[in-house]
C-alpha cells in the first residue's frame, strides 16, 4: 500500500503544470529540440497546449536574425 501511494505521489510530482519551473524548463528543453530539428510544427502533435507555446516562444527567440545587406 505504502508503494502504491508513494509511486502516485512520484508520477504526479513529474507533472511539469504543477510547478512552472518544471513548465519551463520542459518548454525550453521541447523548443530547443524543434528548433534544432527544424521541427517547430510538431510541437502540437505531442505536447499539452501550455507546453507547446511556450516551446514554440522559445524556439522563435532561438532564430537568428540575419544581418541586412550593405
Amino acid at each position: 500500500m505504502r508503494h502504491h501511494r508513494g509511486q502516485s505521489q512520484a508520477e504526479q510530482a513529474q507533472l511539469p503544470e504543477d510547478d512552472p519551473q518544471k513548465l519551463f524548463t520542459e518548454a525550453c528543453l521541447h523548443g530547443l529540440k524543434a528548433k534544432l530539428c527544424d521541427d517547430v510544427d510538431a510541437l502540437d502533435s505531442y505536447l499539452p497546449p501550455q507546453v507547446a507555446a511556450m516551446a514554440r516562444k522559445v524556439a522563435e527567440a532561438l532564430e537568428v536574425p540575419e544581418m541586412a545587406a550593405t
